[in-house]
């Protein structure tokens, strides 16, 4: 079974370092990442995206998927998509970016037990608990 909390508090493992460039921290070495400016806003701001990402960078099996920039990437993208309400593929058309990208993060979420978690979560911040 899934643990909900690896650690007591949330980890520092966003910096943006720009408008539209965050750096993530936690899998190897730092990675730089390029997303459109609102989805920057969205995940610096909100304690669910960086509690989500807290966890699935640190859960033993999931963290291997995000070793490429562009997993991460297309994670994010997923979370910003689902947390508003859209469909992945018009997040994926809108931003420029393959659909598939964002669908094969979602099938290793379920594949690894994680997809509820991270629904659920989401869900929490649609009524603004955490």
């Amino acid at each position: 079974m899934f643990e909900v909390a690896r650690t007591p508090y949330i980890t520092k493992i966003l910096e943006v370092k720009d408008k539209d460039t965050i750096i993530v921290m936690g899998i190897g070495k730092p990675k730089t990442i390029q997303l459109p400016e609102e989805v920057v806003e969205w995940v610096s701001e909100s304690k669910v995206a960086v509690r989500i990402l807290d966890e699935l960078i640190g859960h033993y099996k999931f963290r291997t998927r995000l070793a490429h920039p562009g997993a991460i990437r297309s994670l994010i993208l997923l979370l910003y998509s689902r947390a508003r309400g859209v469909a992945p593929y018009k997040t994926a058309r809108k931003y420029g970016i393959a659909p598939e990208q964002l669908y094969r993060i979602e099938r290793g979420l379920k594949k690894d037990g994680l997809y509820e978690f991270v629904i659920n979560l989401l869900s929490l911040e649609e009524y603004g608990k955490p």
